[in-house]
């Protein structure tokens, strides 16, 4: 294959990534239901030792459940790391956004199983912790982690509400993950004999390696790798309101193979910026292969910084990222596209516009695009350079803010994008980026307007 395509590479057909679908969740459900099965094994035991199979069987059922809920909150949080770790053969698959809401909700699941643990074991009358003393340092630790859990759900899913920033709070999550895991282990090992012989310590044994080598590579090794393909900032020029263009160089060899639309997790090595790790989409595109470039607004503590970069600042660059990209989808190469973005959302949109100006694609293409005002909208002369290249592309700009705008004025909505979109087909595939809320009202009126929700993609970084 010639290097021009050699970007195909970094996606799975949607054929493939079903199958790897059904598989890796058929995985997960095996694993857990294996987990589940100790405590029925453990329970199983112990009655034929103590009391005989037939009156073991009808021992007090609350006692089974609250171990099986333990095992099965511990099993869960053994597998956070993997959702969270940004591993590149789960974001192929099922993309890094859909991983992370998985990681979050699993964790909350987690959190519960682990609270209805204690509540069932020791429910039965005779079970009791009694009073605190240091023979039961297992039971004291099991509490110590169910606060920690909680605690960990709690600032995940309020951190922005407390004001906690999130490389402060992700350095602590990660940290203290990894501590809760090593814990939870040696809870495992001491609370409950069946995890020390047959099956169970050998799958226990495989998880904990597994765990650790993916800590290593991600924390450790990953980094170490990163700081050797360095980047180097060559341009740095406003492309709008608030917003600049970085352009970056390999300073060995060519950009690695991306999709249009992908991203990457960009951390800058600057005096005039913290070092921080920082997803952005790359704009440029693939066929443009000697630098790589972002599109980046001025919207937080860290972004408002970026125009003081300077030509020469370096850049470690984990990518690429993401399934937001029409050759993801596209089985068609002549498939009707549409695009609709809110604000700097518009990144994805130019790298595939980009894409299909340089490979001269002939398709219909429709770009639906929401500022706030006509300061805000980006590199203008370069999109009426790709209406007149691209003679099927239409460009509809519509403003919030600017009452005095020949064009469209005010919010998307449904009876909006059904005057826009008159004439598009219903099957086309349709690309929606942009401040979550927005994205969610276009989704929604999408669907009223007659477009199914499976022709409808869209990209996170948050929930």
């Amino acid at each position: 294959m010639s290097r021009k395509n050699d970007h195909i590479r970094t996606l799975m057909s949607p054929r493939a990534r079903l199958i790897w679908g059904i598989i890796l969740v058929l995985i997960g459900i095996a694993i857990l239901t294996g987990a589940g099965t100790i405590a029925f094994r453990e329970h199983s035991e112990h009655s034929e030792q103590e009391q005989g199979v037939l009156h073991g069987e009808a021992k007090d059922w609350r006692e089974i459940a609250g171990k099986m809920f333990g095992l099965l909150a511990a099993t869960l949080v053994l597998l956070q790391f993997a959702l969270s770790a940004k591993l590149k053969s789960l974001d192929r698959v099922f993309g890094i956004h859909r991983t992370l809401l998985a990681h979050r909700t699993l964790g909350i699941f987690a959190a519960v199983l682990a609270s209805l643990h204690p509540m069932f074991l020791f429910a039965p009358e005779d079970k009791s912790l009694g009073a605190i003393r240091l023979a039961i340092w297992p039971e004291l630790l099991g509490v110590l982690l169910l606060i920690g859990l909680w605690v960990a759900v709690f600032m995940g899913l309020w951190r922005v509400f407390l004001g906690i920033r999130y490389q402060v709070w992700y350095r602590f999550h990660r940290v203290g993950m990894f501590g809760a895991v090593v814990l939870v282990a040696v809870h495992l090992l001491s609370v409950t004999d069946s995890l020390r012989h047959g099956w169970p310590l050998y799958a226990l044994i495989v998880v904990l390696v597994i765990y650790g080598v993916l800590f290593v590579w991600t924390q450790v090794i990953k980094p170490l790798l990163l700081k050797k393909r360095r980047y180097s900032v060559t341009e740095v020029t406003p492309a709008g309101k608030d917003t600049y263009t970085v352009e970056l160089t390999p300073d060995n060899g060519e950009v690695f193979a991306y999709s249009p639309g992908q991203f990457a997790f960009v951390t800058f090595h600057s005096r005039a910026l913290p070092t921080e790790r920082h997803p952005w989409t790359i704009s440029s595109t693939p066929t443009r292969p000697k630098s790589l470039i972002f599109t980046i607004k001025c919207s937080g503590d860290f972004t408002a910084l970026i125009g003081r970069l300077t030509p020469g600042d370096k850049a470690a660059i984990e990518a690429p990222y993401g399934l937001f990209t029409y050759l993801a989808y596209d089985g068609d190469l002549n498939r009707e596209l549409i695009m609709i973005a809110g604000g700097v959302g518009v990144t994805p949109m130019l790298s595939m516009l980009r894409y299909l100006v340089d490979t001269n694609d002939g398709r219909k293409l429709t770009l639906i695009w929401s500022n706030r005002t006509q300061a805000d909208i980006l590199c203008p002369q370069e999109l009426e350079e790709m209406e007149s290249k691209l003679t099927n592309l239409t460009i509809h700009h519509v403003l919030s803010e600017q009452r005095d705008f020949k064009g469209k004025t005010g919010r998307l909505n449904a009876d909006m994008l059904k005057e826009l979109l008159e004439g598009c087909s219903r099957r086309a595939a349709v690309f929606v980026c942009g401040p979550p809320p927005m994205m969610d009202a276009v989704c929604r009126d999408l669907k009223i307007i007659g477009f199914s929700g499976r022709h409808v993609h869209t990209e996170r970084f948050s929930y």
